[in-house]
């Protein structure tokens, strides 16, 4: 999950408004591709784990581990991809930046 690490640098100049929303749009649509990999990859594991935990005479059942592990961490992907990443994306990261530059822009006066 690299939302926090860009590989481009939202503020350079040299980038128009039609380019950075491009690579925005990339970044998102890469995010929540990862998650529905994720999920392709999960489906079938957990039948499989399944089949094997119904076919195996044995008096518990292992399935519910695996689901409750993997399904807690792909829990946390859906949220980072289609969730925290809007919320906590460029706008958040904008803000934190103008409010940093205008303290540093006080305390440079005040010297």
């Amino acid at each position: 999950m690299r939302g926090h690490f860009r590989h481009y640098d939202n503020d350079d100049t040299s980038l128009t408004d039609e380019e950075r929303l491009q690579r925005e749009a990339r970044h998102r649509a890469h995010q929540r591709m990862g998650f529905l990999y994720h999920l392709a990859v999960f489906i079938p594991v957990m039948l499989l784990i399944l089949a094997i935990d119904v076919l195996t005479p044995n008096d518990g059942w292992f399935i519910q581990w695996v689901a409750g592990i993997w399904g807690g961490i792909l829990a946390i992907h859906f949220l980072y991809a289609f969730i925290l990443d809007d919320l906590l994306g460029p706008a958040l990261e904008r803000r934190i930046f103008e409010t940093q530059l205008t303290a540093l822009k006080e305390r440079s006066r005040r010297r």
